[in-house]
Formats: C-alpha cells, sequence, structure tokens
C-alpha cells in the first residue's frame, strides 16, 4: 500500500471535511424545475396556456415535482418555511416589451370552500431575447394565500393539482382571456398576449430548505431538457 506523506494529510482531510459539509448542504437544496420552455398563449394546452405554464398537471397525467419529494415538502427538511430562487432566462419573445413573473402551487381542486393557492413575489424581466433575473422569490409561509383559513398543506405534495408559472404584462395585469374571467385580466388580452408568447426561456426554481444558505447560480447553470 503506498504511504501518504504527512505533509498532504491535513489538506486531505480539509478536502474530506469541504465534501461532507458541502453534500450535506445541497441535500437540503432541491431543484424544483429546471427545463428550457416553449410556452404559448393558446388555451388548452397541456400546461394551460393563456398566460400561465404549469409543469405538474396531473390532471392530464403530467406529474413533475423536479427534486422535490412526492410526499413530504416539510420533513424532514422544511421548504414551506424555506427560501425559493428562480431564475428566468428569456430566449425568444415577440417583442421586448417587459413582464413579471409569479410561481404558484395550486392544492385540492374540488375541496369544500374552494382550492387553496399560494403565489409567490413577483420577478421582473426588462424583456426581450437575452433578458434574465436571477432572484429570490421568498418564503411560502409568507406568499399570498387564496385562502389564509385555509392555506397550502406542504406535508401534502401528492395533492397538488398545479405547480408552475404566471405571467403579468408588467405586473399590472395579466393577458387572460379565452373564456377565462379575472379581475386581473388585461384589456384587450389577446393584443397584449402577442407581446409575450410565443417565448422560449430557461426556467430554474430552486428550493433551499428553512435554515439553510443557497449554494449559489454557478452550481444550475447547465441548460435543462426542452419542455414543450
Amino acid at each position: 500500500m503506498k504511504h501518504i506523506p504527512n505533509f498532504h494529510q491535513p489538506a486531505l482531510l480539509i478536502l474530506f471535511i469541504f465534501l461532507i459539509f458541502n453534500q450535506g448542504t445541497k441535500a437540503q437544496e432541491k431543484i424544483v424545475f429546471d427545463k428550457t420552455i416553449d410556452w404559448a398563449w393558446n388555451f388548452p394546452l397541456w400546461y394551460g396556456g393563456n398566460s400561465f405554464y404549469w409543469w405538474h398537471n396531473p390532471s392530464v397525467s403530467v406529474i413533475d415535482y423536479g427534486n422535490m419529494s412526492s410526499d413530504d415538502w416539510k420533513s424532514p427538511y422544511d421548504y414551506e418555511n424555506g427560501t425559493y430562487y428562480l431564475r428566468f432566462e428569456v430566449l425568444e419573445q415577440p417583442t421586448s416589451s417587459a413582464f413579471t413573473v409569479q410561481f404558484g402551487i395550486w392544492q385540492d381542486e374540488h375541496k369544500a370552500g374552494g382550492w387553496s393557492e399560494c403565489i409567490s413575489k413577483a420577478a421582473s424581466l426588462s424583456g426581450g431575447a437575452g433578458s434574465f433575473c436571477e432572484v429570490n422569490i421568498g418564503s411560502p409561509a409568507t406568499w399570498w394565500q387564496k385562502r389564509q383559513n385555509v392555506r397550502v398543506d406542504f406535508t401534502r405534495p401528492e395533492d397538488f393539482y398545479r405547480i408552475g408559472m404566471v405571467l403579468w404584462n408588467n405586473g399590472t395585469c395579466i393577458p387572460m382571456a379565452q373564456g377565462w374571467k379575472n379581475k386581473n385580466a388585461c384589456a384587450g388580452a389577446e393584443a397584449e398576449a402577442t407581446k409575450f408568447f410565443p417565448m422560449r426561456a430557461k426556467v430554474t426554481l430552486i428550493a433551499v430548505a428553512s435554515g439553510q444558505t443557497f449554494s449559489g447560480w454557478e452550481n444550475y447553470l447547465n441548460v435543462g431538457e426542452v419542455h414543450d
């Protein structure tokens, strides 16, 4: 057996400790979504459309939790009280109009009194191919909830019936029509939608458990698979 010189041993010990620490940190940091998407406005599409993109949509047999657990987002690590980080890069867009996107989770579609829903704070983009953001979109514990008395239950992700995003026209309204009624819908939604769709984008969403620190975007720069 080859002998390791004594002067190398401290360096090897430091490297070993670093690797163990880094492995433990990354175990508490999960990819929720990391793909290149083609996002059209027409509705219905398997991912929604009408300014929504649901990559997890069991109603059409599309199950996608990324690297997150399918049975509990609270234990052994708490991602409800953790922090989420979004990177959104526009690869193709019909115009250079600014917009915002929000991440959302929808649960218990047919529950008495209506479904539960939580939506992150908005991420802003200047618009046009090449524009991007890398932002902290906060913690689900502080996100907007459709039903404050019946909040999204992160111990039951198996009952999430949609996970995805919504696009706003520069944060002012949603280009939403095609039979949908909503107080946030843009006037002249069809014309507004042509500023943004069809869009091609690289989307990466990372969940960091409560009490942990994000390892940094340099670990997530590889292009994900195409999702259209």
